[in-house]
């Protein structure tokens, strides 16, 4: 039976980022015919690529809505409409943008929420409302090719040149007279410091990933397919071919560890609770081709601009060879102006000019590469209609075989009886020792964040306090316990106790009932300790928000929530039937009348946390 939008309504919309690449069009014009959906958006880095596919795709598929939008989707920004024509900068004019580099430097390492509101991507999820999205974004290489390495060798040899400066500056000023560092030299460095941090990979593409969860929970979107890569068309550590710089590449392989590290945080994905379905399908292999043509061939050259050398991918310019003597120095500068270029009959300069193949976001490669790495035994390669296929059934639901993340899945070494059986052993020997030695074992405050062992506390002092879940509601026969009266007698208890220090010593500050003095310790950790930002402006908002990640929290306002989640743990488990079936043994059941803490804590976690914090494999 064939796929229509009443029969597959799960395809409504479809979202391509990368669409006018060279699987996205092969995807698009797949999904058209395969799936019918009702709306397709194109996603591309520039307008024309955009356009040229929606113009194929709407002849030929006029039952299908197709609409597209241009623009970084790894900046800032407002994703462009197809049809409004904005003149945008390449991704290397937008990094030499000092104001760009800025907004990088904040969204990666400070403020998330402004990231989020301002991100490209988020603007554009929420624009499509796709219902699936397939990534053909080589986000490997937009993110990794930054050259970390370069970038570290030139912050290194300036930090040495301001040592140097400063030591010669402190011998002539050594009667008093205090030297001072050209502002021009502090101005360079931390233009390079800044290259450097915006050029380290992982924070990056941790935050992408972040951007593009919360954007899909929030869009509703239902499967996420990416078109991944394993940064050497499938080939190892030995690879001879690169994007022109030496072999071995450590910046190539920067390229597979951040697609590989990718795959980790798609396969986090995909076991986070309430997430779309995650795929990802990596071609091992070179994609080709997409055309072969005498053409101009462009690629990533240095020019002169506003007198700066500046990088960006333009056609080679043929310049007469000068003779040079060999010393014992070799500059290698790029010297642009001091070269004549070849110019032709109508006195424009000459550009390189030959047959070549063109395979999208592989480059252009002439006759001579394409025969070599296409030749049994090196990279050879796959086409991009046949990577659309599998995309496409994946996308339906049957099994390719391809898809990475499943096969992770079915890797890895899930939990096991036997650990089961022995979790019961090492709880009853722990339980052992604390009542031989007078010491309870409550938490260090080293697993997970802060919050963890807050709520290990605070579960303890109702665990030693009132014990079971009757006594503490009253379903024993007394009088259940009152959020004032809970507040008062831990109050009372910790002021007395040497738990107290315990508590406070591991960096766990405990805010008193009136809500406004804590006890703490040396540190605090949480808000963490900034060397450039600990003096921390409270008020009742951000107090709240500390209480909540991190702080024994004794107020009474707090202890009503306590008493809602008890409540709920035991209705878990006699709201209806046998508590001993074995239907009732879920995450949502807590089935004990005794309060142990790890057990009441996992359970909050399990069914409180916003997003949930449990496992679904």
């Amino acid at each position: 039976m064939p796929m229509t939008p009443e029969t597959d309504p799960q395809f409504e919309s479809l979202l391509i980022l990368g669409g006018g690449g060279l699987v996205g069009i092969q995807v698009a014009k797949r999904a058209a015919a395969d799936l019918h959906p009702k709306r397709i958006v194109i996603a591309g880095l520039f307008r024309k690529e955009v356009t040229d596919a929606i113009d194929t795709l709407a002849e030929d598929h006029p039952n299908v809505e197709f609409s597209g939008y241009y623009g970084n989707v790894f900046l800032r920004g407002r994703p462009v409409p197809a049809a409004e024509d904005v003149a945008l900068p390449s991704p290397l004019e937008q990094k030499a943008d000092p104001v760009v580099r800025r907004h990088i430097f904040e969204d990666t390492y400070e403020d998330f929420e402004t990231a989020y509101r301002e991100s490209l991507l988020v603007r554009l999820i929420h624009e499509a409302k796709p219902t699936a999205i397939v990534d053909c974004i080589n986000t490997a290489t937009g993110i990794s090719y930054q050259d970390v390495f370069l970038a570290s060798d030139i912050v290194s040899r300036g930090l040495g040149e301001l040592r140097d400066a400063a030591g010669r500056g402190a011998e002539q000023g050594r009667d008093g007279e205090q030297i001072c560092l050209p502002r021009s030299q502090f101005d360079s460095f931390g233009v390079d410091l800044e290259k450097l941090l915006v050029s380290i990979s992982v924070p990056e593409l941790i935050l992408h990933v972040r951007l593009l969860y919360r954007a899909m929970m929030e869009a509703k979107s239902k499967i996420y397919l990416k078109v991944g890569t394993t940064g050497t068309g499938g080939m190892g550590l030995n690879i001879p071919y690169t994007h022109g710089e030496d072999r071995p590449s450590p910046t190539l392989m920067t390229k597979t560890a951040i697609a590989f590290a990718q795959t980790g945080l798609l396969f986090l994905m995909a076991r986070t609770a309430g997430a779309p379905i995650v795929k990802e399908v990596k071609p091992a292999a070179m994609i080709g081709y997409r055309d072969i043509d005498f053409s101009t061939v462009r690629g990533l050259q240095w020019r002169k601009k506003d007198g700066a050398l500046v990088m960006s991918r333009v056609p080679y310019v043929l310049y007469e060879a000068q003779e040079e003597s060999l010393g014992d120095v070799l500059d290698t500068m790029p010297r642009p102006d001091d070269f004549t270029p070849l110019r032709n009959a109508d006195g424009t300069e000459k550009t390189l000019q030959l047959p070549a193949v063109n395979t999208g976001e592989n480059g252009t490669f002439t006759r001579g590469e394409f025969e070599a790495i296409t030749y049994t035994g090196q990279m050879e390669f796959i086409t991009p209609e046949e990577i659309a296929e599998d995309i496409i059934l994946e996308l339906h639901g049957s099994n390719t075989g391809h898809d990475v993340i499943s096969a992770v899945d079915s890797a890895v070494m899930n939990p096991t009886y036997k650990a089961g059986m022995i979790r019961g052993v090492a709880i009853e020997e722990l339980l052992k020792l604390e009542n031989e030695t007078k010491t309870p074992s409550i938490a260090l405050g080293q697993l997970g964040p802060p919050q963890l062992a807050k709520y290990l506390y605070e579960a303890h002092l109702f665990a030693v306090e009132y014990g079971t879940l009757g006594q503490l509601l009253g379903l024993d026969g007394g009088a259940p316990a009152g959020a004032e009266d809970i507040s008062t007698r831990f109050f009372q208890r910790l002021a007395n106790d040497p738990l107290r220090e315990t508590i406070t010593s591991i960096g766990i500050p405990i805010l008193h009932p009136d809500g406004s003095t804590i006890w703490r310790g040396p540190t605090v950790k949480i808000p963490p300790y900034n060397p450039k930002n600990h003096r921390i402006t409270l008020d009742r908002k951000s107090m709240d928000l500390y209480a909540t990640k991190g702080w024994v929290d004794l107020r009474p306002s707090h202890m009503a929530w306590w008493l809602e989640m008890f409540r709920e743990m035991h209705g878990t488990t006699h709201a209806r039937g046998s508590k001993w079936s074995s239907e009732r043994l879920t995450r949502r059941a807590y089935l004990k009348d005794e309060i142990q803490i790890g057990e009441v804590v996992a359970w909050i976690f399990n069914n409180k946390l916003d997003p949930a914090g449990h496992r679904i494999k």
